[in-house]
């Protein structure tokens, strides 16, 4: 028996060892599969109505409405708009929000404590429900949909009932009277329903569909003698047809209402007396979300039936949880949590983001120091070696847990480098260095020794390992190290390259290919160089370098290099760099993934940058970072091909497998649309409508959109294209709004696409062209036009046909009253002479006349008068002066013949003609002359005419001016000479200019175009 004793013991031992063991391993695995929250809040500075949350509800378009109790909400994850029912607005909601749920066609149906209406989502209004047949509703009563069935029949609470609503009949049915006004549905919508959860004032009932009369109905946690079983129920989330999970005062119970079994569970590691609020399913978890009202929001592992994770306030951390008391839990389909916390506002964060691992919180670390890592190393030996810059040396083991070893404490650690044999050299911000053995697991310090006599502390910028030697870059130069078994750091100063380049600062030392490097001097320039026999020997300048180089990778034929002037791409091929993406930040330090994708750490954040699309990525706080600022080459690529970046605030490790990107598949909402900066009343709603059809003058376009991402709206990327007036495809971040201005007539089409999700939005415009554009219209103006032009053709040719008979009639006419004039000068004058000579001769002695010689001699004096009169009459139709001289000549003598008569003196000016005409204006000219001087003897009683002609730009100038006592030009007779000089005007397309009135004489312009009356020049 004894010896069995030890034995059983042994036994004993091995299964309480075996069962702490398995204890310990699910509290581990427990342990690793919380999930990280991080949580961002609307608030009422955000533009939320009211603190207090009662309903929450993701419509088609991906909006979210918040039901509150003072108005409801709208938000799209970066704008809160607010309906509220101000001064009796009416149809509207009330402010105190019960429930929201949404028919099929994305209308939504809003229950409130005063009514219960329709929002209409085409035309962004609301409407009444009119309850006609069926029931009798005072003006304001309280009202709680919560169902829409298969027949698309609505189920809702109304003042104390719950009804059965037919939109078809417009009539309303009783269901029951068993319910305080919450209720439940355990089925989709729009199936049958056969039964539904009601709420009591304490405990639930369950009600039979169909049970009008109110007999099969059920109570549980009411009633009861056991106060402990009496509880108050807020939410139900339904397992099966007969496990039901329920929210209580008392906790969260199990309830099996088949075999009217039930559990509690009320305890977590915070408290053991839990009021639970609310719940919702986990997605693709076994898991429930419960929120309680003291203590957050909870997971529960309904495998192990127990709490396992807790989330709630801390006042010193910002994507907290606003408070403790969880209202509403609400879990859309693209998984973003939504939280209602009381007198807070609303939470929220997605349960599929990716949230980046983070380790040396200060916590952790146990240090009373800051933890802002400078160097990250992981050994072949698996741990992780993290240096600070002013709270010494931590290594970790694997798991990154907690620090085994702390060195060098209050100091800075600048460089880790693992050498071959496994020995770490560690170089310190003080300047000074040590190797740690990792046989003796021991650091031992380094005397420093350089091969030159260099003034003060050398500046060490980096150490560099090249195959299995190792190179510093130093403010005097490059230098080969070697660590001696005496424990001495020798630098063997590099003459050579150091005397090739402009200025020996290095800053970095970076191996390319084939034995070559590039050395950075500190802002200065790049140069390339050969390494041979640990010498480098200088080729050329690669590029000037205003920036500092924080880190480098090399992913195939090229080395990216992150600067402090962004990421550049050096090309080892043809030894050139390039401008890649973030350009205008900070790089710290770059490292790639398996993918050959690159992960940069900035000064404001860290970016994912595909290589082979150009696309990148942003990462913030909220996505778990230790801080947005990441520390120059604190980066490492481990083992497990995990990668480490360490920030003035610890370290993320990155797992590349897992998504890089959280793709919430979004689409861009069009959220609002202005047409000539005014709200257009025909759009309706601006997020349902597909296309506009818009008048000419309405051409000034502006388009609001969301890109609907709760959790990383302002950088989410949009790229939008206007197609048909520009084609050119923009890139936004966030939310945005687009201005097109005065945009032609025509079909255009606005594409919003969403870049990580390839979702579309396309809103189609039509401007109308004006009506002088139209097909018709220039159609019927061209008809017109060619009628117009007939007629009008027709109009001038009859016109011209009755002007030439017109001047055919003027012509005969004056050909008539020339002929008379001149008959009757004939008669009067010539006619005189002869028949007075006739007379003579016939009354005298012819005998005694002829001898006499007074016959020779008075014949002789009537004949020559004859003759000189009837040679002025044929010098007047037509002078042969003007024909063999010119018309200088014929002038002169038509005023010489006139001046003789002393009857007025003319004045002739001719000193500036200088040119030859055509014989058709030398006749009109001098018929005009003629004309207005024998108008100006015959009316004007004037002493002096002066004539001037002069040629001047293209032109030929008749000026004529008397001293008579002139005319009123308006009222003036219009007798032979006027019509005789217009007509001769006319026929040579002059300019006629008549300037008189009474007292003050005559003064006459005529301008004519010289081109068409020169005479043709003949060749010598």
């Amino acid at each position: 028996m004894r010896l069995l004793i030890p034995f059983f013991r042994f036994i004993l031992i091995r299964r309480l060892y075996c069962i702490f063991c398995f204890i310990f391993l699910h509290l581990s695995v427990s342990a690793q599969r919380e999930p990280t929250l991080l949580f961002k809040h609307l608030t009422l500075e955000d533009g939320l109505s009211d603190p207090t949350i009662r309903t929450l509800h993701t419509d088609k378009d991906g909006f979210l409405w918040i039901g509150t109790e003072n108005g409801l909400n709208r938000f799209d994850g970066k704008t809160c708009i607010t309906y509220k029912r101000k001064n009796n607005a009416d149809p509207f909601p009330g402010n105190y929000i019960t429930n929201i749920i949404e028919e099929k066609n994305g209308d939504l149906i809003i229950g409130s404590q005063r009514n219960l209406v329709k929002y209409d989502r085409i035309k962004d209004n609301f409407k009444h429900y009119n309850f006609a047949k069926g029931i009798k509703l005072n003006e304001n009563y309280y009202a709680f949909p919560f169902y829409i069935d298969k027949q698309q029949d609505l189920w809702v609470y109304l003042a104390g009932n719950v009804y059965k609503y037919s939109n078809k009949r417009n009539t309303t049915q009783y269901v029951t009277t068993y319910s305080n006004g919450y209720l439940f549905s355990p089925v989709p919508f729009y199936n049958k329903l056969d039964w539904f959860v009601s709420r009591g004032v304490k405990g639930i009932y369950i009600n039979k569909a169909d049970d009008v009369k109110g007999q099969q109905h059920r109570e549980f946690f009411m009633n009861s003698t056991n106060e402990n079983l009496n509880s108050h129920i807020e939410d139900v989330y339904f397992a099966s047809d007969s496990l039901l999970w329920l929210a209580s005062d008392k906790g969260l119970i199990k309830l099996n209402i088949k075999t009217k079994q039930h559990e509690r569970f009320n305890s977590c590691k915070t408290s053991s007396n839990l009021s639970v609020t609310t719940i919702a399913k986990y997605p693709n978890k076994p898991w429930l979300i419960v929120g309680t009202r003291r203590n957050g929001l909870l997971l529960f592992d309904l495998g192990t039936k127990k709490f396992f994770a807790e989330y709630n306030h801390q006042s010193d951390n910002s994507f907290s949880l606003s408070g403790n008391y969880i209202r509403k839990i609400y879990i859309d389909q693209k998984q973003n949590l939504f939280v209602g916390i009381n007198g807070y506002g609303l939470d929220y964060t997605n349960l599929n983001k990716v949230i980046f691992s983070r380790y040396l919180n200060k916590d952790d670390v146990s240090l009373n120091s800051e933890n802002d890592v400078s160097v990250i190393l992981q050994p072949k030996n698996g741990q992780y070696w993290c240096g600070t810059k002013n709270a010494g040396l931590l290594i970790y083991r694997s798991d990154l847990t907690k620090p085994i070893k702390h060195e060098f404490l209050n100091h800075g650690i600048a460089q880790l480098i693992e050498l071959d044999n496994g020995n770490i050299l560690t170089g310190l911000y003080n300047g000074f260095f040590f190797i740690y053995d990792i046989q003796k697991q021991k650091f031992n310090p380094l005397k420093i020794k350089f091969s030159e006599k260099l003034n003060g502390k050398v500046q060490i910028n980096q150490i560099s390992k090249i195959g299995p030697d190792l190179f510093a870059a130093t403010e005097y130069g490059v230098a080969k190290v070697i660590i001696s078994p005496e424990n001495e750091l020798y630098f063997e100063m590099d003459r050579g390259i150091n005397r090739a380049v402009l200025w020996p600062n290095i800053q970095r030392i970076i191996p390319t290919k084939n034995n070559q490097v590039i050395i950075q001097t500190y802002y200065t320039s790049i140069y390339l160089a050969q390494l041979t026999a640990g010498k480098f020997i200088f080729i050329k300048e690669i590029t000037r370098s205003p920036y500092g180089i924080n880190g480098n990778i090399t992913v195939d034929k090229s080395i990216y290099l992150a600067t402090t002037a962004g990421l550049l791409k050096f090309n080892s091929a043809t030894n050139t760099i390039e401008k890649l993406a973030l350009a205008d930040l900070n790089c710290r330090s770059v490292l790639a993934d398996q993918y050959k994708n690159l992960w940069v750490a900035t000064s404001n954040g860290l970016y994912f940058y595909n290589t082979k699309s150009n696309n990148q990525t942003r990462y913030s706080i909220s996505d778990g970072l230790q801080s947005m600022v990441f520390n120059p080459n604190a980066a490492a690529s481990l083992k497990n091909g995990l990668l480490a970046f360490g920030g003035i605030n610890g370290i993320n490790v990155i797992d590349p497998n897992k998504p890089k990107v959280y793709t919430s598949h979004s689409k861009p909402q069009i959220t609002d649309i202005l047409i000539n900066d005014q709200i257009h009343q025909g759009i309706g709603n601006p997020i349902t409508t597909k296309s506009l059809k818009l008048h000419h003058d309405e051409n000034t376009i502006t388009i609001a959109f969301s890109t609907m991402d709760f959790i990383n709206p302002t950088h989410r990327k949009i790229v939008y294209q206007m197609i048909g007036y520009d084609n050119k495809k923009v890139s936004v971040f966030g939310s945005n709004s687009i201005r097109f201005p005065n945009m032609p007539p025509g079909n255009f089409k606005l594409v919003l696409t969403d870049v990580y999700s390839n979702k579309k939005n396309i809103l189609t415009i039509v401007i109308s062209a004006p009506f002088w554009q139209k097909n018709w219209f220039i159609t019927l103006f061209i008809v017109s036009l060619t009628i117009i032009s007939l007629l009008t053709l027709f109009i001038y040719l009859r016109w011209v046909k009755h002007h030439q008979v017109l001047q055919l009639r003027q012509m005969i006419n004056f050909q008539k009253t020339d002929r008379e004039r001149i008959a009757n000068y004939l008669h009067d004058e010539l006619g005189l002479k002869l028949s007075s000579l006739k007379h003579y001769l016939l009354a005298g002695d012819i005998n005694k006349m002829i001898d006499g010689g007074e016959l020779r001699k008075l014949s002789t004096e009537y004949i020559d008068s004859s003759i000189s009169m009837l040679r002025t009459t044929l010098i007047n139709l037509s002078p042969k002066t003007l024909d063999e001289n010119g018309l200088v000549t014929a002038m002169e003598d038509l005023i010489d013949s006139i001046n003789k008569l002393g009857i007025i003196k003319i004045h002739f000016d001719y000193s500036g003609f200088t040119v030859a005409l055509k014989s058709t204006p030398e006749y009109a000219i001098y018929r005009i002359c003629q004309e207005l001087i024998y108008n100006t003897i015959k009316h004007a009683e004037a002493k002096n005419i002066h004539i001037v002609i002069i040629n001047r730009h293209e032109k030929l100038i008749l000026l004529y001016e008397d001293d008579g006592k002139g005319y009123d030009f308006q009222t003036a007779k219009r007798g032979y000479g006027l019509f005789n000089i217009e007509a001769h005007i006319h026929a040579i397309k002059a300019e006629l200019n008549t300037d008189t009135a009474i007292g003050r004489g005559v003064a006459v312009t005529i301008t004519l175009n010289l081109k068409r009356i020169l005479k043709q020049k003949i060749n010598d």
